[in-house]
């Protein structure tokens, strides 16, 4: 027998000889600890049967939840093969049907309403942990471990769905609203607060680390793709001709043209202290040195001071370059034309004609930079072109507008 199967029988044993405190868990919600059952209630938590409820209770894992709920055909109200949104939809229900039985005096219906909202809001929880954790693991230890450029593009574009889903899912939650609606009811009011209001900072953290990361594999993504397009068509090109052998240029008399094109070894005229790979050559080299050379022995000469002169210098004055100027009038036309929006392209295109419109928008927005710390009147507009992908961690510019702002407003 393997060891996966010995450790299946095991699991299997532990939810038999357990299966009341399983059973309590989940037809009330919570079972909590004393004396007798500590022990146990610490196994199944170490199984992931149960997770914590509170300080002193547990409560069924949701995804055990959902198994037994389908054993059972409980009648439940569930949204586990929609969207995430959707449970949202469905809380917001159970929400107002408890509030409808409040106010009519169902006690027994608010009861109901109440466990259902529970698990409704602990199965949300632990669906927005289990995805979030999952997702950061699989970016965290798997996503660059794939061998062609297609599979990295599939896998790029796999992440980014799931990403976009679970932003769609915590926008969704609208928590100061969700918390508005149950002012009310503290018992629900305190349940959304703890149980998930309190975490979406967690998750939108989590979130943001992994769509750092997506942006980072995506910047390398295009570093190396025509890299990788070269030595693919290099590797067609040896399929293709089998007998192919590369010749000897040792004995040419010049070299070939596209060698001017290689990039050169990167040589150091000293060698790196911090190299910890030259440290015993280092000091074998320092140990060498003789201590009483003649250089080092040698009396220093005495250095002449530098004669001072009374008589005023000749100043040079520099020319600003023309890109400068022609930053400075368009500025000049901006500051001049209070509450007026002048596009920097529509300039460049009226009075600039040597230089090309995107580093014209570099020295611009620059300038802008330099010029708002001191001004704070002078604002700016980035009109920004329809890329058409979302969460690709670049922003394309298509023009800059300035407004100098009126002192009133």
């Amino acid at each position: 027998m393997s060891q996966s199967q010995q450790g299946l029988e095991r699991l299997l044993r532990t939810l038999a000889g357990h299966s009341e405190l399983i059973a309590e868990a989940y037809f009330t919600g919570v079972v909590y600890k004393d004396n007798q059952n500590q022990r146990a209630l610490n196994q199944l938590k170490q199984l992931k049967v149960l997770v914590n409820h509170d300080a002193e209770g547990y409560r069924i894992a949701g995804r055990l939840t959902q198994f037994l709920d389908s054993a059972l055909s409980s009648d439940r109200v569930r949204r586990l093969d929609t969207d995430l949104a959707d449970w949202i939809d469905t809380l917001k229900l159970q929400i107002s049907l408890y509030q409808d039985a409040e106010v009519e005096n169902r006690l027994g219906d608010c009861d109901n309403y109440f466990a259902e909202i529970e698990r409704l809001v602990f199965d949300l929880s632990d669906t927005l942990e289990e995805n979030t954790r999952y997702l950061s693991m699989l970016v965290n230890s798997r996503f660059a471990n794939v061998r062609t450029l297609a599979e990295k593009q599939k896998q790029n574009t796999f992440y980014i769905s799931r990403l976009e889903k679970l932003v769609n899912a915590i926008t969704a939650l609208q928590p100061e609203s969700l918390l508005e609606m149950v002012e009310d009811q503290p018992l629900i009011y305190d349940l959304l607060d703890h149980q998930l209001i309190r975490k979406l900072p967690i998750y939108q953290q989590r979130l943001q680390d992994i769509l750092d990361k997506l942006k980072v594999f995506l910047f390398e993504l295009r570093q190396i793709e025509a890299r990788a397009q070269l030595v693919q068509g290099f590797a067609f090109f040896l399929q293709q001709n089998q007998n192919y052998q590369p010749q000897d240029w040792s004995e040419r008399d010049s070299i070939p043209e596209h060698w001017n094109q290689i990039k050169p070894l990167a040589l150091f005229a000293y060698a790196d202290p911090l190299d910890h790979a030259l440290e015993e050559d280092l000091i074998e080299i320092a140990q060498k040195i003789r201590i009483d050379t003649e250089v080092m022995l040698a009396k220093q000469k005495q250095r002449s001071l530098s004669a001072v002169s009374l008589s005023p210098q000749n100043k040079t004055t520099l020319d600003l370059p023309l890109y400068r100027k022609q930053l400075r009038v368009y500025f000049d036309r901006v500051l001049k034309n209070e509450g007026q929006s002048i596009s920097a392209v529509a300039f460049q295109q009226a009075f600039v004609d040597d230089i090309e419109p995107s580093i014209w928008l570099s020295c611009v927005l620059n300038e802008w930079l330099r010029r708002q710390q001191r001004n704070k009147r002078l604002q700016m507009e980035l009109i920004q072109a329809d890329v058409g992908r979302h969460f690709s961690g670049n922003k394309k510019v298509r023009d800059i507008v300035l407004q100098f702002r009126s002192a009133d407003n």
